[in-house]
């Protein structure tokens, strides 16, 4: 199965439910860049089960598969003279559909910070350890019923029911890095079955679902047919796998939800983790002289396209230069301005003199103190 994302593990239990502007400038100081700050939108939200039942039922016995009956001899534990497979036991995503408080589905495009599961998995009566290994993944819903995978998580692990006093009132958080989700998209429990022949004939039942009416559990069954980029039709179903619908049972998973500045850059719209944002131009440290035309020329880069702005060289509160610009940005460009004779005189006297300058570009604000000479 393939695994996109790096995680952590936390697990807890419980009992409770949980235009363009041109930086001008030029000398020996350094540039101070003032930027217009941002908006940035933030939100945490939670979406899923309000994880008020227990967990109680279970993914290998409690799913709306008709199974199969195999005849066998008669005996205490088959009295019938056949044995039930509920389905096959093979790689199973599960999902909740409908739900009968609160949504299944992300209510914007953003970050599974966290995933909280209620369960664990429950062990063979023969002392056959379960498989413990589960998934977490991204689902966007087809448009003829079912989903599609479109990621899934590192792997984690259930705990086991009665190791450690976990029950169906354990919940376990688990926190992926990078299970990006979009507005409307599905978050799923994923397993890999477990099968062991008579200890797990239908997978190792996982108790990560409650009896709750009104709500509605979708679940695929297929060996290697959960991974990503999968389509989990409604259309594919037969008694032993595909596609099924599961009535007045809740998958016990509720999902942290983060967008914005709470969300990772790598997904849409999120923006932790990005580097600081550059200003529209760039003015290195520099020593510029005064033409006989009385120009002094700044050199900076432009960023952004069209850079478009207004650049002032001021002295002690006056100013002494000032011309706008509309240039072409990805370009180095050398900007003549013109300085008063004032100015002039003083850089000849004392040898060079020094200036700010300041660019006003695309709302950001940017100044230095350029030297200039004769």
């Amino acid at each position: 199965m393939p695994l996109l994302n790096m995680m952590v593990t936390i697990s807890a239990s419980s009992a409770s439910r949980l235009g363009c502007q041109v930086l001008l400038g030029a000398a020996l100081a350094a540039a101070v860049t003032v930027l217009a700050p941002e908006a940035s939108s933030a939100a945490i939200s939670t979406f899923g089960s309000p994880l008020a039942v227990p967990a109680t039922l279970n993914t290998a016995e409690d799913l709306n598969y008709p199974g199969t009956n195999t005849a066998v001899p008669a005996s205490p534990e088959a009295p019938h003279g056949y044995v039930h497979t509920y389905h096959f036991g093979a790689d199973a995503a599960l999902w909740s559909l409908a739900q009968a408080k609160g949504t299944p589905r992300a209510p914007a495009t953003g970050q599974a910070l966290k995933v909280s599961l209620e369960g664990c998995a429950v062990p063979a009566s023969d002392g056959t350890p379960p498989l413990t290994q589960i998934h977490f993944q991204a689902l966007s819903p087809l448009p003829g019923g079912g989903a599609k995978v479109n990621l899934t998580s590192q792997a984690f692990d259930i705990p086991v029911c009665g190791v450690a006093g976990a029950s169906g009132t354990t919940v376990t958080a688990y926190n992926p890095v990078n299970l990006c989700v979009s507005q409307g998209d599905y978050v799923a429990f994923n397993e890999e079955g477990g099968f062991v022949g008579h200890s797990y004939q239908s997978g190792v039942p996982y108790r990560v679902l409650g009896r709750v009416a009104g709500s509605n559990t979708a679940s695929f069954i297929r060996g290697a047919g959960t991974n990503n980029g999968a389509l989990l039709s409604s259309s594919d179903s037969s008694a032993m796998d595909g596609y099924s619908v599961t009535g007045g049972e809740e998958l016990m998973m509720q999902v942290t939800l983060g967008t914005g500045a709470n969300a990772t850059h790598v997904c849409p719209g999120g923006k932790q983790g990005l580097p600081p944002k550059l200003p529209p131009i760039r003015v290195s440290p520099q020593t510029e002289g005064v033409n006989r035309h009385g120009f002094v020329a700044v050199a900076f880069y432009c960023r952004i396209t069209p850079c478009r702005g207004i650049a002032t060289l001021s002295r002690n509160g006056e100013h002494v230069g000032h011309t706008g610009f509309s240039l072409p940005g990805g370009k180095t460009y050398h900007l003549p301005i013109h300085v008063t004779s004032k100015l002039v005189r003083m850089a000849r006297r004392y040898h060079g003199v020094s200036a700010d300058l300041s660019a006003v570009v695309a709302g950001s604000t940017v100044t230095q103190t350029i030297i200039v000479k004769i």
